[in-house]
């Protein structure tokens, strides 16, 4: 039974030793495997000769030198595969019997002698040569997530140099597409989507309508009814200027249900509309605009309309249905106004 060295996930790799000669020239007595290597079939006494110095070469180094490729369920015989030292470079190489071409076994053997290299060995760069005119290894090193790096003309052919790094894995690669995939699509959904957004809610509150205004115009007063304001009760408060008139600001600190920020009144229409300006802070920078109206609405009746509107800065604006401002936001606003309502109600 085979001792494997290098196992991937259906094959084992295991050194060439003496005595496996003719499973060798199984191999070498194939011209279309051959193709790449020496141009032509081999005779026995020629695949010998081969085999013979790659018995020398496995017994300079424990790793490096010549494999065989078997399959572990069968132990029928796959191919051959190599692990040479270029200085500081590990070159891979393999060759698969033309009856297991187009099976994906060359990438999976690519890929493995990749991680043996530098898991085993401490490779700290794996290389490949092929022809420029093998297509069908060419893609195999691409898919193992190699990354053509030179051309190389020698006397009797020319080859590519083929250098293999984490930032040329294949599932690195796709995870950077992914990325930017996603980008591209931000960006081109933040040109599509509006920047502009609203919230309006409204409720109808049984108290005269200089009342109700003169309840809204202070912005302490919100604090009893906001539900924000409920989302922390360890909340921190300041204010600054006079409560009912432009230019009062409310300031606060809490977790991160509030965050941090503040709110000043920036113009007042006497019993019609307070418009106030929200900066937050925390967790993030932005600024928006807010009101609340008054309207009769009947005798001793008044319809009390809370706003809301701002702008999206342009890719964000591509993230607002995900955010779902106008849900969110606008069922704050309604809990709010059915507490003010309770709390004027009384």
């Amino acid at each position: 039974m085979s001792v494997y060295k290098i196992t991937t996930k259906r094959f084992g790799l295991f050194r060439m030793a003496d005595g496996d000669q003719e499973r060798y020239y199984s191999l070498s007595c194939n011209e279309n495997v051959m193709k790449f290597v020496t141009g032509y079939a081999l005779s026995r006494d020629e695949s010998d000769e081969m085999f013979q110095g790659y018995l020398l070469e496995n017994d300079i180094d424990e790793h490096l030198g010549r494999y065989f490729i078997e399959d572990r369920l069968n132990n029928e015989l796959i191919g051959a595969a190599k692990l040479d030292s270029i200085g500081e470079e590990i070159e891979i190489g393999y060759r698969i019997q033309e009856v297991h071409w187009g099976k994906g076994i060359a990438t999976e053997i690519a890929a493995g002698l990749i991680r043996f290299a530098e898991k085993t060995i401490g490779a700290k760069k794996v290389i490949a040569f092929v022809n420029v005119n093998n297509g069908a290894s060419i893609r195999v090193l691409e898919k193992a997530g190699m990354a053509n790096v030179e051309t190389i003309e020698d006397l009797d052919e020319v080859k590519y140099k083929f250098s293999y790094s984490h930032q040329t894995n294949p599932i690195m690669k796709k995870l950077l597409y992914i990325i930017l995939g996603l980008i591209v699509l931000v960006l081109v959904a933040g040109l599509i989507m509006p920047k502009n957004y609203a919230v309006e809610r409204e409720i109808v509150i049984n108290k005269p309508k200089a009342e109700v205004f003169e309840y809204l115009k202070s912005l302490k007063n919100q604090d009893n009814w906001s539900v924000w304001m409920k989302m922390d009760p360890n909340i921190k408060k300041e204010y600054k200027g006079t409560d009912g008139t432009v230019g009062f600001v409310s300031m606060w600190e809490g977790n991160d249900d509030v965050g941090k920020g503040e709110q000043e009144i920036t113009g007042i229409s006497e019993g019609e509309r307070i418009n106030t300006q929200l900066r937050f802070l925390e967790p993030f920078e932005s600024t928006s605009d807010a009101y609340m109206t008054t309207e009769s609405a009947g005798e001793n009746q008044t319809k009390v309309k809370w706003g809301f509107t701002g702008v999206m800065p342009y890719p964000m604006n591509a993230m607002m249905p995900m955010m779902g401002i106008e849900k969110s936001i606008g069922k704050d606003f309604s809990d709010g106004l059915q507490n003010l309502k309770v709390i004027l109600e009384k």
